[in-house]
């Protein structure tokens, strides 16, 4: 192979692998100021008792809270259960009641994502839900 072609591929190998790197980069924190912004409008929507959507354009604002302390997870529940929203945080399905209401409430999430942490869950484990009221509940996994 002769110079100028080795050269040529090592810097196309190289402004690709560039490329790739940067938009992982691009993803992880697009993720980490989602998740920032959501919990802003989940404090904001606590503190005035109405919906808060987390940036001018979001198709959905944060219903609760869940929380897993034995194995340190916090996230935040979105309305609605579309593919767009389970991209941000688990999402509590439409024509359920809300966390902290009357009946069923149920909530959907990737498995190997913002609900990975469900694989360490043991028999004895406390989760918290935190209704937008403010009121929490305390289940236990029970096998």
């Amino acid at each position: 192979m002769k110079a100028g072609v080795r050269a040529m591929l090592v810097v196309g190998l190289v402004a690709v692998s560039a490329w790739q790197a940067g938009e992982a980069a691009y993803i992880y924190t697009k993720a980490w100021l989602a998740q920032r912004l959501i919990a802003s409008a989940w404090d904001q929507a606590r503190s005035t008792g109405a919906p808060v959507e987390p940036w001018p354009w979001a198709d959905t604002y944060p219903v609760a809270r869940i929380e897993a302390p034995r194995q340190r997870e916090s996230m935040m529940v979105l309305s609605g259960a579309s593919g767009r929203t389970l991209a941000f945080g688990p999402g509590h399905v439409d024509g359920t009641p809300l966390p902290g209401g009357q009946g069923n409430s149920v909530v959907s999430g990737h498995r190997d994502t913002h609900f990975a942490f469900l694989r360490e869950l043991r028999k004895g484990d406390a989760l918290l839900v935190q209704a937008a009221n403010g009121s929490t509940v305390r289940y236990l996994v029970a096998a």
